[in-house]
């Protein structure tokens, strides 16, 4: 995989538990993968509030679909379950 150099800056502590934590030369790695952890936890989070904002413009038309084919669904459930079920 390529990789970039690239300055940062952070806050002194941080930057002190970052060398706590990934030790010696394992830092880049790191931040690396801590980096790719928090964009894909951003890119879920804007997929699932992509979702509910399509389900809720489509609320309305799902729910006049359902009702025009409530009759059939019955009716398949009155041939399937016979007429005490």
């Amino acid at each position: 995989m390529a990789t970039t150099k690239i300055t940062l800056t952070l806050p002194a502590d941080l930057v002190e538990k970052l060398r706590q934590v990934a030790g010696g030369r394992k830092k880049s790695r790191f931040v690396a993968e801590a980096t790719r952890r928090a964009i894909d936890e951003i890119e879920r989070q804007r997929l699932c509030e992509d979702l509910i904002r399509g389900y809720q413009a489509n609320a309305q038309l799902d729910k006049e679909i359902a009702e025009e084919w409530r009759p059939l669904e019955e009716e398949a459930w009155d041939r399937e379950l016979g007429p005490n079920g």
